[in-house]
């Protein structure tokens, strides 16, 4: 026994329930809004259903003749060989168990910021060294010092506001 191919449950109801041949894609979308599937967006059904008529043309099951609106599709020989049954949709089961948040992430990022910090500071201690030694390049490299400085500031302030959090989170834990 042959084990039948599954395809979209819009485009079953299209190709085999409502038999539809040398159909554009417009025919296509107003017959699958028709049925009340999924969405009733007109731009978001065509584009839907042109997806689907594409694929099915690059497996060979569809062919096309025509060009812009006046394309039309028809069904080929391999697709009518084809046993096809309508993919169902599987219902995920929404997880029930409460879980209890993972702060560890918090303190991860604190110590990437940590060490984003004492690179940047590696990188100011650097640039002040090198004005010191090439005057020269002063006006090169003050923009460069400044940046570093306000990339400073900001990872600081990174740093000390996920402190602050992972601080009021651990004197939460602790017995009364």
């Amino acid at each position: 026994m042959k084990r039948s191919t599954r395809i979209s449950a819009v485009m079953f109801k299209l190709l085999i329930e409502k038999r539809m041949d040398g159909f554009s894609v417009i025919e296509a979308r107003d017959a699958s809004l028709n049925d009340g599937d999924g969405t009733q967006n007109l731009d978001e059904a065509r584009k839907k259903v042109y997806r689907q008529i594409w694929q099915y043309q690059q497996r060979g099951w569809l062919r096309s003749e025509g060009e812009g609106r006046n394309k039309r599709y028809f069904q080929t020989e391999q697709f009518m060989e084809l046993e096809a049954a309508p993919r169902r949709k599987v219902e995920r089961e929404a997880s029930t168990k409460q879980t209890t948040p993972d702060y560890s992430v918090l303190f991860r990022e604190s110590n990437e910021y940590k060490g984003e910090l004492e690179l940047v500071l590696g990188e100011i201690d650097e640039y002040q060294s090198l004005r010191c030694r090439f005057p020269e390049l002063e006006s090169r490299l003050m923009p460069l010092l400044q940046h570093a400085r306000e990339r400073s500031a900001h990872l600081l302030g990174k740093m000390n506001g996920l402190e602050n959090v992972l601080k009021t989170l651990s004197e939460g834990n602790q017995p009364c």
